[in-house]
């Protein structure tokens, strides 16, 4: 199973970055730049972000 999270402000552009959890680092990281990357904890924590469970092609958001 795969952690992703979105920023809710991001879906204004025509891109919209995708972070993934990184169990070993405790960090989203961009899935595209690795070096931008956020606190599992900061992320958790912060209403505008959108987190989702991701298994076999179906993605769950998680409720708090």
């Amino acid at each position: 199973m795969k952690v992703r999270a979105i920023f809710i402000g991001d879906v204004r552009f025509d891109q919209c970055p995708v972070f993934e959890l990184n169990n070993e680092t405790n960090y989203f990281e961009m899935i595209m730049d690795k070096e931008t990357r956020y606190e599992k904890a900061v992320v958790e924590e912060d209403e505008e972000f959108l987190i989702f469970e991701i298994e076999n092609d179906s993605a769950t958001m998680k409720s708090e």
